[in-house]
Parts: structure tokens; C-alpha cells; sequence
């Protein structure tokens, strides 16, 4: 599957929040969006999925459109987003926060067997299976937000801020898993405030400011260049 986003433009009352953004996402790839706070990275996943309406642009999925259609229908062509902030039903468990992932699939015999796939991958949520989503620590729920969304069979995994607010080993771990679910052939989009790690797992990435994209190009060469590192990498 290859995603691609053409010229799009979105607004909140008067003020233009994205101005034209171009970009393209191919499955078993990993392209980052990188940017400071409020440059319009989280808006333009929004947008992707289905959320937030644009006031001019397109999206097209292997050259066929899918501008303006429902986020249920975009999730069923295999775009799934994980919302920044995790955002588990906290008073339903591991278990039924994953089935909740599958909801499109309800009538699907195989939504078991890719529930303990998802807890191969991630063995802690099996060990959390029956324990409420709310009592888990941040990093258990950053796991099992990304679990349900698989659920869903996505073949382009759009994630918001995956590592924001946990320590450096969960977060590490995080990228571990990301990095396999790639390996297995899913898209990923990827926002996130650890830019060097972006960077470094990206095929290919872009750097949005103020609502456009600034530069793009291969992950780890935008990873040299001087503007990128002054900016996002604290040099």
C-alpha cells in the first residue's frame, strides 16, 4: 500500500493551521514527521484519519482517492492512527481494549489468533490480560494502545507521540516494538519528540514548521544536516 497526501490545507476559524502539506507513506516503511510543538504534526495525522476536516486537498490510496470519506472507512482500507496520550478505555480490560480494536472485525474468526499475535509481541499485555486498562503504568498503556490498533489489521500505523512521558527504557522498548512491527510489513507514520531516534529508523522523513513542509529527504541524511540538529536535536 502506498499513502499519498496532496496539498493539504486545514483550518481553525480563521487561522490556517496546515498550508499545503505533501507527503507520501509506503507500507513496511518507516517516514517521520518531524517538527516543533504546534508546527502541525499532530493536525495533519488528524486529517489522514479522518477526524478533522481540510478545506483543500486530496488523498489517495495505491492512485485511488479516498479524499473525504469517514474515518470507519479509513481504518477499514488500513490506516490506523494511535491518538497522542494513549487514550485506552481505562474501566475495560487489557483483553477487551484489544477487542475493541478489532470492532470493525467483529464477525471475523480470526480476531483471536491476532489477539496472541499481538501478545507475542507484546508479552506484557498478556501478563495484564484480565487487569483494567486504567491501572496499567503509562508505558503498559502506550503498549496496549499500539496493540489494539493492530488489531485492527492496519497496513500503515499512523503514531502520535509514541515515548511522550516515559522513562527511557520503556521508551526503548517502545522503538524495539515498533521496529518489528515494521519488519512485518506495516506503514508507519511516525510523530515524535525523540527526533534523533525518528531520524535514525526513518527511510524517509519530513520537517514541518508553521503548518508546511521545510525540508524532506532520507531519515539518517536529514539526521547531518545542520539546520535539523540545531533545531531538534539541541546542537
Amino acid at each position: 500500500m502506498h499513502l499519498k497526501v496532496n496539498n493539504l490545507h486545514i483550518s481553525y476559524g480563521k487561522i490556517e493551521m496546515l498550508k499545503g502539506i505533501t507527503l507520501e507513506v509506503s507500507q513496511g516503511t518507516i517516514t517521520a514527521l518531524v517538527g516543533a510543538n504546534g508546527a502541525g504534526k499532530s493536525t495533519t495525522l488528524m486529517a489522514i484519519s479522518g477526524i478533522l476536516p481540510f478545506k483543500e486537498g486530496s488523498m489517495d490510496i495505491d492512485g485511488r482517492q479516498i479524499t473525504r470519506i469517514k474515518t470507519d472507512e479509513i481504518v477499514a482500507w488500513g490506516i490506523v492512527q494511535v491518538p497522542e496520550g494513549r487514550r485506552v478505555f481505562r474501566r475495560l480490560t487489557v483483553l477487551e481494549n484489544l477487542q475493541m480494536g478489532a470492532f470493525l472485525r467483529r464477525h471475523d474468526r480470526t480476531v483471536k489468533d491476532d489477539i496472541e499475535r499481538v501478545f507475542s509481541l507484546l508479552p506484557i499485555l498478556s501478563k495484564r490480560e484480565k487487569q483494567e486498562a486504567g491501572t496499567l503504568s503509562g508505558g503498559e498503556q502506550q503498549m496496549l494502545a499500539i496493540g489494539r490498533a493492530l488489531l485492527a489489521k492496519p497496513k500503515i500505523l499512523l503514531l502520535d507521540e509514541p515515548s511522550l512521558g516515559l522513562a527511557p527504557l520503556v521508551a526503548e522498548k517502545i522503538f524495539d516494538v515498533l521496529l518489528k512491527i515494521q519488519a512485518e510489513g506495516v506503514g508507519i507514520l511516525l510523530v515524535e519528540q525523540n527526533a534523533r531516534w525518528a531520524l535514525e529508523a526513518a527511510a524517509w522523513a519530513y520537517v514541518i514548521e508553521t503548518g508546511k513542509i521545510v525540508l524532506e529527504g532520507e531519515g539518517r541524511k536529514l539526521l547531518m544536516n545542520t539546520q535539523v540538529r540545531k533545531a531538534y536535536l539541541g546542537e
